[in-house]
């Protein structure tokens, strides 16, 4: 288990996928992390399945997200609109270390919950907000999806749109997941600041921010250039015969990239496929003779790929010097074995023994690889404990509980 953490206290107060995503790294890395969910409706997420993402599921099965996403936190279910509720979250407010939240500035000032709020409880807490656009500007108070403000207004989707076709459409919590591992580093970084300095610090991160990140090169180049860069035509003419998608005869791809060095690479890959006839045909036995004649080079790998399974092709390639890789569709991920052999999907145990797979979180330390504590946990499976732990008594959880302010599971 990994302890990069260890002894870190996170308080979660955030739905969907964004903030979340966050504790859930932070988790992997060790921390304590309890997650503050409403005690009637539960954060969103977890009726993910019920709103059709797969059709023709039964609702009643358990999302996907909910068992990815909250894994190794402790549940608690605490209406923080009620004074009781409110009271209780900052006694475990101020036994944190960090306050993770993605709520609207107007919500945070509304349940009394915002940086002075939880500051007065703890004056030493990390308070890291996710936000849709940032903290500043006329849209600073306004909510944000990955779908808007990562994937539509950060031009992801738009770049990604091969010309003249509709607009591709977005995978689940792409953005989400990007931004909340990027919190998690942002919070990672002020506990270390607090170590060194003894200051807290306030974390921001937007999603619209992640995605002027994650599509720097493009916008760089448009600042720079004054215009965008040409889009990547899905089947248009690669630049190099070795910085191609090929397709096999069993309808599988298998794409090369060597663009750095067509002259050194060319070669290699050619006496690794079976192809030295190429290196002693007149119209490719040069770069400069294969630039001229690219389409026809192309052409001539694509129908020689067509001929032989994917799998003939990875035999050949396997060893050899180029670089190169399987195009894969998400169920082929598991049993990929370089995923296999670093850890990168976490067996997972619920409470009832049966066990499920989910993805880790990407950052490993010391050659250790992330590991779950436990499944997710249902709603306020854990208020009690976490309550008890934040020396709350008996008789407040208790008159919290009759004002409807708290839930205890009854798992």
């Amino acid at each position: 288990m990994l302890d990069i953490l260890e002894g870190v206290r996170v308080l979660e107060v955030a739905e969907h996928g964004f903030v979340p995503s966050a504790g859930t790294a932070l988790a992997d890395w060790g921390a304590d992390v309890v997650k503050v969910e409403h005690p009637e409706r539960g954060d969103p997420l977890r009726q993910v399945i019920a709103w059709g993402v797969i059709p023709g599921s039964d609702p009643a099965l358990p999302s996907f997200f909910t068992e990815s996403l909250f894994r190794s936190k402790r549940c608690i279910a605490l209406d923080i609109a009620k004074p009781e509720g409110r009271a209780l979250l900052l006694k475990v407010a101020a036994r944190a270390d960090v306050f993770l939240t993605n709520l609207l500035p107007g919500s945070r000032r509304r349940l009394g919950i915002d940086l002075d709020d939880i500051r007065a409880a703890n004056p030493q807490i990390i308070y890291a907000r996710g936000h849709g656009q940032g903290t500043r500007g006329a849209e600073a108070d306004s909510g944000g999806f990955d779908a808007v403000s990562f994937w539509a207004r950060g031009s992801v989707q738009e770049r990604l749109t091969p010309p003249g076709q509709a607009l591709v459409g977005q995978r689940p919590a792409t953005g989400d997941l990007t931004s909340g591992l990027t919190l998690a580093g942002g919070v990672a970084a002020a506990l270390y600041k607090r170590e060194r300095t003894g200051r807290p610090s306030v974390v921001d991160v937007s999603l619209l921010g992640v995605a002027a990140w994650v599509m720097s090169p493009d916008i760089n180049a448009a600042m720079q250039y004054g215009r965008d860069l040409p889009k990547m035509e899905t089947d248009g003419p690669p630049r190099s015969a070795v910085a191609a998608t090929y397709l096999t005869r069993d309808d599988k791809y298998v794409t090369l990239m060597m663009w750095q060095d067509e002259a050194r690479f060319f070669p290699i890959f050619a006496r690794a496929v079976g192809f030295e006839d190429l290196l002693e045909d007149e119209r490719y036995d040069t770069p400069e003779k294969r630039a001229g004649n690219l389409g026809e080079l192309v052409a001539e790998i694509r129908r020689r790929f067509r001929e032989r399974p994917r799998a003939e092709w990875v035999r050949r390639l396997a060893g050899s010097d180029c670089i190169w890789g399987l195009n894969q569709s998400p169920i082929d991920i598991p049993d990929d074995p370089q995923v296999r052999a670093n850890g990168y999907i976490l067996d997972i145990a619920r409470t009832d023994g049966s066990t499920f797979r989910a993805v880790g979180s990407p950052v490993q330390f010391d050659g250790e690889a992330a590991q779950a504590r436990h499944a997710a946990q249902a709603v306020g499976q854990a208020t009690e404990e976490v309550l008890r732990d934040a020396d709350a008594t008996p008789e407040e959880i208790a008159a919290a509980e009759t004002a409807g302010a708290l839930r205890r599971s009854s798992l």
